[in-house]
């Protein structure tokens, strides 16, 4: 096993700040992150859950339920919107 300062914990702790495309890390914690995920497959599968988090959310079209705007502004006392 090789060794490397990033932990799972900081990977995680790495993932949720940075998002689950190591491509757009900086330049040191990417290669920190590759470093750990070869020795690791406790990271492998962590990065693999956010992935498909992130596929998931970016597939889904969560719609806002009829009237929420219209609700909110009321409520805020700003009135309706001009479209």
């Amino acid at each position: 096993m090789t060794e490397h300062p990033l932990t799972v914990a900081a990977f995680v702790t790495l993932l949720d700040t940075n998002g689950a495309d190591l491509a757009v890390w900086p330049e040191d914690q990417r290669r920190a992150a590759e470093a750990l995920l070869t020795d690791s497959d406790e990271a492998v599968a962590v990065l693999a859950e956010a992935e498909a988090l992130h596929r998931t959310l970016k597939n889904s079209r969560i719609k806002a339920p009829e009237g929420l705007v219209d609700r909110i502004l009321a409520a805020s006392g700003a009135g309706k919107p001009k479209n």
